[in-house]
């Protein structure tokens, strides 16, 4: 998730628990996408042309190569399907922000994802790469502005430390380790490894792919939320001026009695 777009539903007049719950939907559809069609690769019937479409149907060797790959990236504590399933649960238990989510069209991200990756499957390595290395990187940060909303603003029952990371929050649970994240890093350079000079150069532009649906994603949150803002100040405005029509109304009856 955008830092900024986190940042915002934490502090200031877009301090909203709900606005956390549609942006954290959104970008977790990339994760989702990307991880569905990795366990479909796990799951396939593996042979000559049975993944990555016309491209590699004559290719003997890249169903094997694949294979390797996906089992390189297949660090223990990596994946966030479970997690994010979890915590968008939690979130949308609230009505405001489900009625919110329920606004935004999710799924056609999952898809395009899938797709792409099923289409071309060493296209999973720049996903594995750019949505992992934003979740460590970024992740240190983010963690620490999640906590400085403290308990209340997540739903937090007094029985859970919100330094554990619960639901909502279990996403952004993982290891600070160090040699976690090398050694992520040095499996995914190994599968990188594997690739053709042409299938490294997809990986590349795949990558640039991602960063700029991120940057097209958050510019859209960011539009989204106003409008929300806009709407739902004008209806506070709508039911005060009832409010105060409906007391003046009460004050001239009263006179007149």
């Amino acid at each position: 998730m955008n830092s900024d777009h986190i940042r915002g539903c934490l502090i200031g007049e877009r301090k909203s628990r709900p606005f956390y719950a549609l942006g954290f939907s959104c970008y977790a559809e990339m994760y989702l996408g990307f991880e569905a069609a990795w366990t479909e690769l796990t799951n396939a019937e593996y042979g000559l042309g049975t993944i990555g479409g016309s491209r590699h149907a004559e290719d003997p060797e890249y169903s094997a190569r694949i294979a390797t790959l996906g089992t390189l990236l297949a660090v223990e504590g990596l994946p966030r399907t479970a997690r994010i399933k979890a915590d968008i649960k939690r979130l949308r238990s609230d009505p405001v922000t489900a009625r919110l989510v329920a606004d935004w069209p999710l799924g056609k991200t999952y898809e395009d994802i899938r797709c792409r990756i099923m289409n071309a499957p060493h296209k999973l390595l720049a996903y594995a790469w750019v949505l992992y290395s934003a979740l460590f990187n970024g992740g240190h940060f983010i963690r620490r502005q999640l906590l400085k909303a403290g308990p209340e603003f997540w739903g937090l029952s007094d029985d859970e430390d919100i330094t554990s990371f619960p639901e909502p929050l279990s996403f952004w649970s993982i290891s600070d380790d160090p040699a976690f994240h090398d050694q992520f890093k040095s499996r995914a350079n190994e599968a990188g490894s594997l690739l053709t000079a042409e299938e490294r150069q997809d990986v590349v532009e795949e990558s640039v792919s991602i960063l700029c649906r991120c940057k097209e994603l958050t510019e859209e949150l960011a539009k989204r939320t106003t409008n929300w803002l806009v709407c739902e100040s004008e209806v506070a405005d709508c039911r005060e001026a009832t409010r105060l029509n409906t007391s003046d109304s009460h004050v001239t009856i009263a006179s007149q009695v």
